[in-house]
């Protein structure tokens, strides 16, 4: 056998192993790793859930930490419990907002003496001194969602205001939607404040039956949407529902804090 016969060989026999394997070899795959690549990760779709209206009473926090699940609780300033609500809140993982209260349509209805509803009708003075008690009352709360505001949140140039003043404090608006003509995202965007909004009222009806197909019609949303903000009331039909319907639905929504929907 020649030189050049040898080297061709070598060649030959060198390189038969890689052609094989390029060409008919076929790895077998352990059938786990099989299954595991198959498997897409389920992505459940998430809701925001927050709480209004807390302040008057410390149970009601009691009552949404029993649930075991990521909420936002939104505080009404100048409560008798709302600084200690809100304080605790935070110590349970919840994300804090403050519940500003703006002025709604017919709202000689509404009057109270617990707070006063910012209102275009008030003298200029007296909404920067109302925003300023409100945005300043809540130490620990990272955003703010409207309380009543069928009528302020219509309003340009009053919700330009609110939305400098939200930013000047370093906040986001949630828009709590009470009404279905409100400017206050488009005005938020303009004034560049992070801003989003309600899907729906879990509880606005008092009624087991109503709520429980709310909670399906918004649990619909949220897997059509990916994922919504929805807003609830420490009401006793609402807790009972919830201790209800939550270990049902588990594994088809994950529910997530306002901080978390956000990205923040």
């Amino acid at each position: 056998m020649n030189r050049i016969t040898k080297i061709l060989l070598f060649i030959l026999i060198i390189s038969a192993p890689l052609v094989f394997y390029k060409y008919f070899y076929k790895p077998r795959m352990h059938p786990a790793i099989k299954r595991i690549t198959r498997e897409a990760p389920v992505i459940k779709p998430k809701i925001a859930l927050i709480f209004d209206d807390l302040g008057e009473n410390p149970k009601d926090l009691s009552e949404i930490q029993s649930l075991a699940i990521p909420v936002t609780v939104s505080v009404v300033p100048g409560l008798k419990f709302s600084k200690i609500i809100a304080q605790t809140s935070t110590l349970y993982g919840f994300s804090v907002m403050t519940h500003i209260p703006l002025e709604p349509k017919n709202a000689q209805k509404y009057q109270t003496t617990k707070y006063k509803f910012i209102s275009s009708s008030l003298p200029r003075r007296e909404r920067a001194a109302l925003l300023r008690y409100n945005l300043n009352y809540i130490r620990v709360a990272i955003g703010v969602n409207n309380h009543m505001g069928s009528a302020a949140t219509e309003d340009t140039k009053l919700m330009k205001e609110v939305m400098r003043a939200v930013k000047y404090n370093g906040l986001f608006f949630i828009d709590s939607r009470t009404s279905n003509n409100s400017v206050a995202c488009e005005v938020a965007k303009k004034e560049g404040v992070i801003c989003d909004y309600n899907e729906g009222f879990f509880d606005s009806v008092d009624d087991i039956s109503v709520m429980q197909a709310k909670f399906f019609e918004l649990l619909k949303k949220a897997k059509e949407k990916g994922k919504i903000i929805v807003i609830a009331h420490p009401k006793k039909k609402t807790f009972f529902l919830l201790h209800k319907l939550l270990p049902k639905t588990r594994d088809q929504v994950e529910f997530i804090t306002i901080k978390e929907y956000l990205g923040l």
